[in-house]
């Protein structure tokens, strides 16, 4: 996405938002260690309508971890015959395209589609994200936050650990977690990714380089070097998610495409910093 289209969409009232919501299933837990989308679903959805939706098993390539068939119980020879990630990434991007994807624990579902993206040759995605986890961790009062038991705290559908089903108790949070925010005075875009970071409108930024603030505004990446423990210096690409600057060391929770994984960088190891201009 461009920095004007993405300027652009930042201002828009919420409700004239394309938001994605969507969620995946994996063979593990782990991209980094081969694991697979072995199911993905999705729902366009603007001002309260519906736009579009989508969804469909994958063939991941490899077994399902037991741990994962615990959960989704979705069988091998559903699989076995499901199409491969590159086959369905063409139709996936075009629902993808120009909205804001929202999950439930956004770290784990981005980087999973990210690793099939590259796998297949396509570049990763740079849409705005949003992650309702850390919207309810900030926002609401509860003993647990994960999906299923903010569902039931709502009164909606629990999640089945399949992913539409995970995707429509998702819409159910969010709803909530919007009509929340706008009591607190959230109106646009660029509001509700500040407010992710647990800042409402008038309230000022964080001491922080300005290149760190921006991208954290307007949900840019960002080229850094970063300083290992061992001192040298790596060229890393990452999407700020939150600066926490309590403590002694100020740092910065990213997701990072080397890693492909969320990751933590202190800022006083990060050396020099370049917003992403695509």
């Amino acid at each position: 996405m461009k920095p004007i289209e993405r300027q652009a969409l930042l201002q828009l009232p919420l409700g004239d938002v394309p938001f994605v919501l969507f969620d995946v299933e994996s063979t593990g837990l782990d991209p980094q260690d081969g694991d697979r989308i072995c199911e993905i679903a999705l729902i366009r959805w603007r001002g309260g309508v519906q736009e579009a939706a989508f969804e469909t098993l994958i063939n991941p390539e490899r077994p399902l971890s037991a741990g994962a068939f615990a959960v989704n119980r979705i069988a091998a020879h559903l699989l076995a015959t499901a199409p491969r990630f590159a086959a369905i990434a063409d139709e996936l991007l075009v629902y993808l395209d120009g909205g804001v994807l929202v999950a439930h624990n956004a770290p784990f579902d981005i980087s999973f589609l990210n690793s099939e993206l590259l796998r297949c040759g396509r570049p990763a995605l740079n849409n705005p994200l949003v992650d309702t986890l850390q919207l309810a961790r900030v926002f609401l009062n509860q003993d647990r936050y994960n999906l299923a038991a903010l569902a039931r705290w709502l009164g909606a559908e629990p999640p089945a650990h399949r992913a539409m089903a995970d995707v429509i108790a998702l819409k159910a949070v969010f709803v909530h977690l919007l009509e929340r925010l706008r009591m607190l005075g959230v109106q646009t875009l660029e509001d509700l990714l500040r407010a992710q970071r647990g800042l409402l409108p008038g309230q000022p930024e964080p001491h922080a380089p300005p290149e760190i603030l921006l991208a954290l505004r307007e949900g840019r990446r960002l080229h850094i070097t970063y300083h290992t423990g061992g001192g040298e210096a790596v060229a890393r690409t990452i999407l700020p998610l939150e600066l926490q600057t309590s403590g002694a060391f100020p740092r910065l929770i990213a997701y990072c495409y080397l890693r492909n994984a969320q990751r933590t960088f202190y800022l006083d190891r990060i050396g020099s910093l370049a917003l992403d201009d695509e």
